[in-house]
């Protein structure tokens, strides 16, 4: 057996312990697979805050989930802490991987107690402010991320972008790892399997979809998401093409705004709200000429992608979208049209929507993604290699 192998069989009964400050449901599918590979793990997590739009997970949780209680003094999720040490006292991890902000107040509290504690910690991070970028130099707060990445054992960034700016910064990097963020694509390429097998014709028919042409939405409805450029674009797009249905999945404080905007479309446009179950969602996906999602991108990428449905987006200045951007290959497997163009919005969705060579060629590029960059098995991948490092620093 070879030393990689020996490394991943010792890791599997390590203690473990996931400090979340909150579970969100595109986080449960990746946990749980984590749980498969160690088998001594812990994921603990609190209620969200009360204005928050993005809420918990629903559904039955396995015994290693523990909920605890989360306290956010000033009312804003930017700022808490949680009662999260009586559980790192009963279960005694010897790694602690916690979500990263500085505003994440257990951090400093870890960072005093570890030596006591017998812990390693690992900090679990996007790398930066995804709204201004990273700036040590001149940002308080960003000066105070900097000192943790250097004197946490580890961190594991989401994707190489964020890395790589806080690597600018830093004096040590041997400690940082990327586990590419993404969701729990096994379980949702086999979705694809099964829907594959019945057919996107079939599919739009049991959906109630008439037109030939489709476009999907899916995510909180929130103003950095503009999904009022994606309205307009398709107006645009059924003037040109006198054909096409818009279906919009999701909730939040921007929903009564964007149904007024899209009254002027004559009903082509269907708010569908919040759909949690996987397969529902997935043949939305699946039947779609394209996922649009002209703002902030995030997991959505990867969430289309494992349906084989290509994504179109906006191109922003440096620093402005998620992880997800990364996954993007502009005319590859999606396209990204000048930053508020809807004019140009509408021409990439008409060139998918008329084009079925290039849209046959970005589906399978899109499936060709999941495997080579945003896989699950990448992401944990990358946990172990941070797991790895630190338990070896303890020898």
């Amino acid at each position: 057996m070879d030393q990689g192998i020996r490394n991943n069989e010792s890791l599997k009964d390590t203690g473990i312990l996931i400090l979340q400050r909150i579970l969100p449901h595109y986080r449960t599918g990746v946990f749980k697979r984590l749980s498969e590979r160690f088998r001594n793990l812990t994921i603990v997590y609190g209620k969200p805050a009360a204005d928050e739009s993005l809420k918990n997970e629903k559904s039955p949780l396995p015994n290693n989930f523990v909920e605890v209680k989360n306290h956010y003094p000033f009312g804003s999720s930017k700022i808490f802490f949680s009662e999260v040490f009586r559980v790192v006292s009963l279960r005694k991890p010897k790694v602690v991987i916690s979500v990263f902000n500085v505003g994440n107040l257990n951090l400093y509290r870890l960072f005093l107690l570890r030596k006591a504690f017998g812990i390693k910690l690992i900090l679990w991070s996007f790398g930066y402010d995804p709204h201004r970028g990273f700036q040590p130099d001149k940002n308080f707060s960003d000066k105070i991320r900097l000192m943790m990445c250097q004197n946490a054992d580890a961190v594991i960034f989401y994707w190489n972008k964020g890395k790589n700016e806080v690597e600018k910064f830093s004096k040590k990097k041997e400690h940082y790892f990327v586990a590419p963020n993404t969701l729990d694509t096994e379980i949702l390429t086999s979705i694809r399997t099964r829907l594959d097998s019945a057919g996107r014709e079939s599919l739009k028919r049991e959906l109630g979809i008439t037109e030939k042409h489709h476009f999907v939405y899916v995510g909180r409805l929130l103003e950095d998401k503009q999904v009022d450029l994606l309205i307009k674009a398709f107006g645009l797009f059924c003037g040109e093409t006198g054909d096409g249905r818009l279906t919009i999945i999701g909730d939040g404080p921007e929903r009564k705004n964007l149904e007024e905007l899209a009254h002027q479309t004559e009903g082509r446009i269907v708010f569908a709200g919040e759909i949690i179950d996987e397969e529902t969602v997935g043949k939305w996906i699946y039947i779609s000429d394209a996922f649009v999602m002209p703002g902030r991108l995030g997991l959505s990428v990867v969430h289309s992608y494992c349906f084989g449905t290509p994504v179109i987006s906006q191109k922003k200045d440096f620093f402005y979208h998620g992880e997800g951007i990364g996954y993007i290959k502009d005319g590859f497997n999606g396209f990204l049209a000048v930053d508020g163009d809807i004019i140009d919005l509408a021409r990439k969705m008409t060139m998918i929507a008329e084009d079925s060579q290039l849209s046959d060629r970005m589906r399978k590029y899109a499936m060709d993604t999941i495997v080579n960059e945003c896989s699950v098995d990448k992401m944990i991948s990358g946990f172990e290699d941070a797991i790895d490092f630190v338990l070896k620093k303890a020898e």
